[in-house]
């Protein structure tokens, strides 16, 4: 609240002050008045139009500018939970400190911050709660160039959190099956966090599906001995058609249709590969490949608000490790499997980390390169009426897109908002890098897409004879199995699970029960549900029999299979 006593003292030792005709006051910066000169209570009423209404608990609040604070404090008084209070002028900021008390648990970011600081800020909010966010314009100090980076930061804050919440809400149910029924897989796999302590100081190169690949495939089959080669899921088809082996294959898709991709390659081939696979993936997915395959587990990051880094992990993955005694080995995503495919070679010790077919655009007109599973699924569905390329454009056409720089400087190439994000990701994992490490090696290989800042761009030949050695890859894996006794033991847990299931009663109680429980993570699994319950007190009960009988079957196939 603003401290009127304080703010009248101020004013009389100051000529930039004048009292207001309300009896308030304004400030003259630059011969413009800060608030209105005849009532800035009654301006920041009408500032703040349409949204006084708005829930209290459940709207967001972005004020761009602060003055003196009139429109905050009607905002404060009127019971806002939710506000963030941006101010760049070092003046009017120095001002607004001494004459204003916040309420707790609204934020403000100071002058020496950054546009990042909203990260921290966002990881403190319930997004799934918020039902609305207002942006509100303090014309007197706005100026477009100083605060456009901080709207920016919101929208792209907003739609990624909303975005990841909206898959969670999709995938919740599906991801909680397939966790449970991977711990059977658990047995056959070694854990990927074992492999982040061996440091393989090699050269990792990243193959993902975008449209250039095509036109790296030649290159890359003459070095691909001078490099460890992690592909994308759904990059595989196309580098098996090339004669190309990876040494490892990272998927983290959770749909059925990823064992479709790979019935069209050779079992051989397969045998000869190391799958990493997310605690998320279809459970038959590492039947496919051979006897060294890697769980991992997707971990979220996110900062607190004083910047601090921590990762936010699936909360029954978390059990698992807690109750079996070990560590499957967290890594980091952007939204998409490269992403985490960098981030897993980095965390492997790698020499240097080289992007190849990473286009995060729409090069040539088209989504994925030939010869992708991706661009298969599309090819079935090609006809006379509608050809491929007009399916790739129907593509472009429902997203929002835009141009952006191309690689080596060659004009411009099309993107969208969500390949924008993915490249976002690796630029700022790029910087943190090279924050840490001045000399790691970043190249990007790619011969078409959006430019990446922080990565080298480089031809794949010269890279290679930047590292010229052929490698010894048998090294790698001299690993252990995870101890069966271990995973035995989680068995056990599980069947405990089972039973709590089978006692709660279906009411709508039933969410707080389970968050009391020692079963808390089991709300994940019924986030449709509680999510609704929370905001709308809308009980499924129907919806929640469902999901219960069919948790329970397949908890009965582990427990008894």
């Amino acid at each position: 609240m603003i401290d009127y006593g304080a703010l009248k003292k101020i004013s009389q030792q100051s000529s930039d002050f004048t009292e207001t005709r309300d009896g308030l006051y304004t400030i003259k910066i630059k011969g413009q008045y800060l608030h209105s000169f005849y009532s800035p209570s009654s301006e920041a009423k009408r500032l703040l139009e349409g949204i006084l209404g708005l829930d209290k608990e459940n709207t967001l609040v972005i004020l761009l500018g602060i003055g003196l604070g009139y429109h905050l404090e009607i905002l404060e008084k009127a019971g806002f939970q939710n506000i963030i209070i941006i101010e760049r002028n070092p003046y009017v900021f120095k001002l607004f400190q001494q004459v204003y008390q916040i309420s707790p648990g609204h934020f403000l970011i100071s002058l020496d911050e950054n546009p990042e600081k909203l990260d921290s800020i966002f990881s403190l909010l319930e997004i799934q709660k918020i039902s609305r966010i207002k942006t509100v314009v303090f014309r007197g100090s706005y100026q477009k160039e100083i605060y456009q980076p901080f709207e920016e930061r919101v929208e792209r804050l907003l739609k990624v959190k909303l975005g990841d919440f909206t898959t969670r809400l999709k995938f919740e149910e599906l991801w909680f099956i397939n966790i449970i029924k991977n711990i059977s897989n658990l047995k056959k796999s070694f854990l990927i966090h074992e492999l982040f302590n061996k440091k393989m100081n090699a050269p990792m190169l990243i193959v993902s599906a975008g449209p250039s690949l095509k036109n790296s495939l030649n290159e890359l089959k003459k070095f691909q001995e001078n490099f460890i080669i992690v592909a994308v899921d759904t990059a595989l088809l196309a580098l098996y058609e090339a004669g190309i082996k990876p040494d490892f294959v990272y998927s983290l898709d959770s749909q059925v249709h990823n064992l479709q991709d790979l019935s069209m390659i050779d079992k051989k081939y397969l045998s000869d590969i190391s799958l990493i696979y997310d605690m998320v993936v279809h459970p038959s997915l590492p039947s496919y490949f051979g006897e060294k395959n890697f769980a991992a587990n997707t971990a979220h990051l996110d900062f607190d608000y004083y910047g601090n880094p921590f990762l936010i992990k699936n909360e029954l993955v978390n059990w698992i490790e807690n109750r079996g005694g070990f560590r499957i080995g967290d890594i980091e995503t952007g939204g998409s499997v490269s992403t985490s495919a960098f981030h897993f070679a980095y965390l492997a010790g790698a020499k240097a980390i080289i992007l190849l077919g990473q286009d995060l655009a729409y090069s040539f007109k088209t989504s994925h390169s030939s010869s992708t599973s991706h661009f298969y699924r599309l090819l079935a569905k090609n006809n006379r009426l509608c050809p491929l390329e007009s399916t790739f454009m129907n593509i472009l056409l429902a997203r929002k897109h835009f141009p952006t720089k191309n690689i080596g400087d060659n004009g411009e190439v099309i993107t969208d908002f969500i390949l924008n994000n993915f490249r976002g990701w690796f630029e700022e994992s790029a910087k943190s890098i090279k924050r840490m490490q001045p000399d790691f090696s970043l190249l990007n290989a790619t011969q078409s897409g959006a430019k990446i800042k922080f990565f080298e761009e480089k031809p794949l030949e010269e890279i290679a004879w930047q590292f010229p050695e052929k490698l010894n890859k048998k090294k790698l894996f001299d690993l252990h199995l995870i101890d069966f006794n271990k995973i035995d033991k989680i068995m056990h847990q599980v069947s405990g699970l089972q039973e709590f299931i089978k006692s709660i009663e279906i009411k709508p109680d039933l969410f707080q029960k389970i968050a009391s429980s020692e079963w808390a993570f089991l709300n994940r699994y019924f986030m449709r549900e509680s999510v609704l319950f929370d905001k709308y007190e809308n009980f499924e009960k129907a919806a929640v029999e469902r999901k219960i009988f069919r948790l329970l079957k397949n908890l009965e196939g582990i427990v008894y299979g």
